[in-house]
């Protein structure tokens, strides 16, 4: 892999990543106080459990973030992209990290310590109404996914997965596959579901023509066809 020498805050291309509205004079402080990692696809960023050391921003890559329920089961809650930052609510809340973060490729980070992010908290008004609205995404995220379990379909489940994927990573080069390779374990992980029935779901998707498969790769010929599967705007 071509290593990738990790810019400084001031000169980051990540567009419109979470620390992207700081000052010239803030990023240069956070360049100062922060770390970096790489991430080989599969390795764990941070586990479950653990206690929170910082925030983790992602700059190239894509992570999966992971709960364990009954019987070891794996359900997936989230996914970042590069600019995201992963974490935090552990750290502010001074718990365990609720989920395990994972790598779905290979992917560099960096890190902000404990307590240089909350001394950004304690004394910046705005990078505290940032991370206040932040929670409150999460709020709703989860709200939505319970009403989902109880109340949609498998298929609406699994097209509102895949729209999900598409607003995260978007497409690749062809503008209508979408740009992350997911098992069908963790695409039922996903849409609260087995992978039997992810399995049976996507091949009557595909002889109906909302999605086309190759191997890992999932193309959606008609986006608006697929969101006429859901119920997201509703």
């Amino acid at each position: 892999m071509k290593k990738i020498e990790f810019p400084s805050c001031e000169d980051c291309d990540v567009e419109h990543g979470f620390f992207c509205g700081l000052t010239t004079n803030e990023k240069g402080e956070l360049s100062h106080n922060k770390g970096h990692s790489l991430f080989k696809k599969g390795q764990h960023v941070f586990y479950e459990g653990n206690y929170a050391i910082g925030v983790y921003c992602l700059y190239r890559g894509k992570v999966k973030l992971t709960k364990i329920g009954k019987e070891g089961k794996e359900q997936i809650i989230r996914f970042s992209k590069p600019g995201d930052i992963i974490g935090y609510r552990s750290l502010l809340n001074e718990e365990p990290y609720q989920a395990t973060a994972t790598a779905l490729e290979d992917t560099y980070v960096c890190v902000i310590l404990k307590s240089k992010f909350l001394e950004m908290v304690d004394k910046n008004r705005l990078f505290s109404k940032k991370i206040i609205s932040l929670l409150g995404e999460d709020l709703r995220s989860a709200e939505e996914n319970i009403v989902g379990l109880t109340q949609k379909s498998v298929q609406e489940r699994i097209a509102e997965a895949l729209v999900l994927l598409i607003n995260t990573y978007g497409y690749k080069e062809d503008k209508k596959t979408i740009n992350v390779s997911l098992s069908r374990t963790e695409l039922a992980n996903l849409a609260g579901t087995t992978p039997e029935t992810t399995i049976r779901t996507l091949a009557r998707m595909v002889k109906d023509g909302y999605i086309e498969l190759n191997k890992k790769d999932i193309r959606v010929p008609s986006f608006k066809k697929l969101m006429s599967g859901t119920t997201l705007f509703d």
